[in-house]
């Protein structure tokens, strides 16, 4: 709509939002994964799954035998940090997709931060598992046990975060035009079908209107 001169408007906040959500659904590079199709997200899994292991063990270790339990729960916790830095790989380059000013951006910021500490906090636990010659035969120590606990509960709220992020916000989620596509009714499309083929085989549907 134009002003009394005829002249286009100018665009508004609204637009830039719109403008601003569009970019964050697609992808900066393919490195990033395909549209709809995140890298992040899927590789987030497994330093989750790993450190949430880590614990686990680690509280084992305690209540069983040492050995038996201590030394998975180091490589868990290695396996954690190592994936958790590929997974941030991937989450930088989504979050560059974010417009700076936004509080989708403010959120990922703080999404980021977090799941850096995670890493940190368990590269740390490690450290002091191998500082401890005994600890496969008594179990981790208490203080790596402590920060992989610690690391596990800042996790929870840095994916709560980034939840937030694909959920509230739509951060690498398809156009809504796209998801429409989802939800169109396969019976509906199954009738339509059916009735072309009967159209096609029924002499009467002629659109001429020519009956021998």
């Amino acid at each position: 709509m134009g002003d009394s001169n005829g002249s286009p408007a100018s665009p508004g906040p609204g637009d830039d939002a719109a403008r601003a959500r569009d970019a964050a659904h697609r992808p900066g590079n393919a490195v990033s994964g395909g549209y709809g199709h995140p890298l992040h997200t899927l590789a987030a899994t497994v330093p989750i799954g790993a450190f949430v292991g880590t614990v686990a063990f680690d509280i084992a270790s305690k209540l069983g035998e040492g050995r038996a339990f201590g030394r998975p729960a180091s490589w868990l916790a290695v396996i954690g940090v190592v994936s958790g830095v590929v997974a941030a790989f991937f989450g930088v380059l989504d979050f560059l997709r974010i417009s700076p000013g936004t509080k989708a951006r403010q959120v990922a910021t703080l999404h980021l931060i977090l799941m850096d500490v995670v890493v940190l906090l368990f590269v740390v636990s490690f450290i002091l598992r191998r500082a401890d010659d005994t600890h496969y035969l008594h179990g981790t120590p208490v203080p790596a046990m402590v920060l992989a606990i610690v690391g596990v509960v800042v996790m929870v709220v840095g994916a709560w975060l980034g939840s937030t992020l694909v959920y509230s916000y739509g951060v690498r989620v398809v156009d809504d035009e796209d998801q429409l596509a989802g939800y169109a009714s396969t019976a509906s499309e199954g009738v339509d079908a059916d009735a072309q083929a009967d159209a096609t085989t029924d002499p009467t549907s002629d659109p001429s209107g020519d009956v021998d």
